[in-house]
């Protein structure tokens, strides 16, 4: 289900009144970090009884959290060794540690070289390392004692590595990644930290236990949500039993052209089996021959609509000046993707557009969101800046366009204009495939429609923040996702839908 990632003050802030009234996080974070620590032994070697385990320890919180867990540890057999790598730790918990019986080297300086050759000889000789030397508050980079000990252990390392709430020096934009410590496993505390989940240090984090120690921290301050297949069984709009077909959206389709009429075709049979009240197309004449061949139920007239998918397949410019009279002075939503973004980039300001104010999804890759955004600022951006920090250039084209802004990729991200994030489980390689953008843009289509079409009979649910479309857009991915797990070619991926469409609805996923 969601999980809810916070920036590290947000955290601090909701630590300071708990430790103010004397409530013992440190005790429940070492309890809880020790309880993983063991399970990873246990799983690892049967038994922590006999095993070596080794603390790297800084000077602050982070390591006394890990001497308190070393010394639980130790107090359960085993053999413990701390390597203090500056001239002061927390005394507290090295107190701990040594009455549980562990073993200190202090290695705080480039000139300490007995030390150097213990610190590497029970390093090597350990099971699994405990990462306590810095935190969240720590400055970048780390002590040359420090990060050439890591140079000569980490290519030899045998052991398991869990880092102490974030593993130190965790600086994407760093390099040198020889000289910096991969965890195996990351416990952190309190809530989930915005910079375990930038895409750029995944190598660095390995799997994430987070461990509640009763921060009770607000969801709707979180700076990111992330998204699994749960939240989509859970979140899938389901249609109910007293409703109609208009009560579950229509999609409009503009999509395909005479020149690419197949995405039309794959946007509107996505549109169709994610589950649309009704699908209306509104392109070229000739795709929707193609289209009712089909898809028989798929209207090819004007009407109604809940939303408007706009872009796959370079739709010719006189229907979309139709489209663009049909929704001027109202709120439908659209979905914009593929030959339709060039709009957004002409547009030197979406104020005064027929685009602005309405709830508008973009999902541009990398090189389309490089050309967008190469135009809004009137400099050269490039794809591969571009993949080099996803997060903020989604969250820098959100708020120059007002748009949500959907950056495809194997690491999807959704970025709201406010800056939030919503970050869904990385999908099947197969994925990577022609025409897989558009089935996306028919099902994201599809997800607008039935939530603008509840908005209409719901007087209490006309209007949504744009953070929860955001959401729904991550659910949308997650739908893909599926989809493509299932199917291997982006026709197929279209079909696909269908049969997942069908068991969320009827409860058999």
């Amino acid at each position: 289900m969601s999980v809810y990632a916070y920036p590290s003050e947000t955290i601090r802030e909701a630590e300071k009144p708990l430790l103010e009234a004397d409530i013992p996080l440190m005790a429940r974070a070492a309890r809880a970090l020790a309880n993983s620590a063991a399970a990873m032994l246990k799983a690892d070697h049967g038994q922590v009884t006999g095993t070596r385990v080794s603390v790297l320890a800084g000077p602050g919180n982070n390591a006394g959290d890990a001497l308190f867990a070393a010394a639980t540890l130790g107090r359960r057999g085993a053999a413990v060794t701390v390597i203090t790598l500056f001239d002061r730790t927390h005394d507290d918990g090295l107190a701990a540690a040594r009455s549980a019986g562990a073993q200190v080297i202090a290695f705080d300086s480039a000139e300490a070289d007995a030390a150097r050759a213990d610190a590497l000889r029970e390093l090597s000789r350990a099971v699994l390392v405990l990462d306590g030397i810095l935190g969240t508050g720590g400055r970048r980079g780390l002590p040359d004692h420090i990060s050439s000990l890591i140079a000569d252990w980490a290519p030899h390392r045998t052991c398991r590595l869990i880092a102490v709430d974030v593993p130190s020096d965790l600086d994407p934009n760093h390099t040198g990644a020889e000289k910096r410590l991969h965890a195996d496993r990351t416990v952190t505390f309190g809530g989930l930290k915005a910079e375990l989940i930038d895409p750029r240090v995944d190598e660095f984090i390995g799997t994430i236990d987070v461990m509640d120690i009763g921060l009770g921290l607000d969801p709707s301050s979180a700076a990111a949500e992330l998204l699994d297949h749960e939240d989509l069984v859970a979140g899938f709009p389901r249609p109910d039993a007293t409703g109609h077909k208009y009560s579950r959206g229509v999609t409009g389709v503009l999509a395909g052209s005479e020149d690419y009429p197949g995405a039309g075709v794959l946007t509107t049979t996505s549109a169709v089996n994610t589950g649309a009240g009704m699908v209306r197309y509104l392109g070229s004449p000739l795709v929707a021959e193609y289209v009712l061949g089909l898809h028989p139920e798929v209207v090819n007239a004007s009407g109604r609509i809940d939303s408007v998918v706009l872009g796959p397949g370079d739709p010719e410019s006189e229907f979309v000046q139709g489209v663009a009279e049909a929704l001027a002075g109202n709120r439908t939503p659209v979905v914009v993707d593929a030959g339709g973004l060039d709009m957004i980039a002409r547009a030197e300001s979406m104020a005064g557009t027929w685009l602005a104010d309405r709830p508008l999804i973009i999902t541009p890759h990398a090189a389309e969101l490089a050309r967008l955004l190469s135009r809004l600022l009137g400099e050269i951006i490039t794809a591969g800046r571009i993949g080099a920090n996803p997060m903020r250039w989604a969250q820098r084209a959100a708020q120059l366009t007002g748009a949500i802004v959907l950056l495809k990729g194997h690491h999807t991200v959704i970025a709201a204009p406010d800056g939030h994030v919503v970050l869904p489980a990385p999908g099947p390689g197969t994925l990577a495939t022609a025409g897989s953008g558009d089935v996306l843009a028919g099902i994201l289509g599809t997800l607008a429609a039935i939530t603008a079409a509840h908005g209409r009979y719901d007087s209490d649910d006309r209007t949504r923040p744009p953070r929860e479309w955001a959401r729904l857009a991550g659910l949308g991915v997650l739908l893909h996702n599926e989809a493509g797990r299932r199917a291997v070619t982006a026709s197929g991926f279209a079909d696909a839908l269908a049969e997942v469409v069908g068991e969320l609805i009827h409860g058999t996923d």
